[in-house]
């Protein structure tokens, strides 16, 4: 279900009441003078609680898992967020999808054999994907994305910790065994990683560049190659008409965002054949 205005409002409230001077930097640094942040200024890096809250009833009806399942895999994430705040807290977030922590959540219920996603900087939302796999004993992860890792809204001093780092650099040689990493533009590369390689898929994510046309055109690539009950996740679902026109154009109802414009959507099972 599309959020509405006054959900989207109790939602910023939850946030910025759970941690207000977090949010009055986060919101000065990146909302008005433009500039992205380090992890740990933003309040969605250095607690992932309040975000969790926030998707856990969308979580419940997505997934169909009960809350106490879904509270145990994140508390799951413990040692890692300490683990990530220690190492990566003062580098900058160079574009990392901050609402990696509920796709762990996700991937952790729904268990998916195979999966794509597009956008990739740091890695920050291919080492929780991975790590959901890795705990669930199965998983592949296909990611696409360009070489160069996003520092034009950096001041100089912050653009040198991370110009030289490879995309993907926040996952760890154990995951890699289950990644698949493709450099390059995925108008160029997602066809054939779709239709060549990543099949059949059961869950694909949006996170390149946040266009209408490149993400209608994912959309449409990705949506038949889903399997019946597998799921299809965007970023960025207000910042054009490509989503409302996928659930338009599919007949797609049950959709949720997920946080800050993290939408999600279900694959329908066939109706099953009635008798005569």
């Amino acid at each position: 279900m599309p959020e509405s205005p006054m959900s989207a409002v109790r939602r910023r409230l939850y946030h910025v009441g759970r941690h207000p001077i977090a949010w009055a930097r986060y919101l000065y640094e990146r909302e008005l003078r433009g500039r992205d942040v380090l992890f740990r200024v933003n309040p969605r890096f250095a607690d992932w609680a309040p975000m969790y809250r926030v998707a856990r009833p969308a979580l419940e009806r997505l997934t169909g898992r009960p809350r106490p399942e879904l509270d145990g895999y994140f508390r799951e994430l413990a040692p890692l967020h300490a683990e990530l705040v220690q190492s990566v807290g003062a580098l900058p977030s160079a574009g990392a999808m901050m609402q990696a922590p509920l796709l762990y959540v996700l991937l952790r219920a729904v268990r998916p054999r195979l999966m794509v996603e597009t956008g990739v900087s740091s890695g920050f939302s291919a080492r929780l994907a991975l790590e959901a796999m890795e705990a669930n004993g199965v998983g592949r992860l296909w990611s696409i994305g360009i070489a160069k890792i996003a520092v034009g809204t950096l001041r100089p001093e912050l653009a040198e910790t991370v110009r030289d780092r490879p995309v993907g650099w926040l996952v760890p040689p154990r995951l890699r065994p289950r990644w698949e990493l493709r450099v390059g533009p995925s108008e160029e590369l997602l066809a054939d990683v779709l239709h060549r390689e990543a099949r059949p898929l059961d869950l694909f994510v949006h996170d390149s560049l946040h266009l209408y046309e490149r993400m209608h055109a994912e959309y449409e690539l990705a949506w038949p190659c889903l399997v019946p009950g597998g799921y299809l996740l965007s970023h960025a679902i207000p910042r054009s008409a490509a989503w409302p026109e996928l659930l338009r154009d599919h007949g797609l109802s049950g959709d949720e965002e997920l946080d800050h414009d993290l939408g999600a959507v279900r694959v329908p099972f066939p109706a099953a054949a009635g008798g005569g």
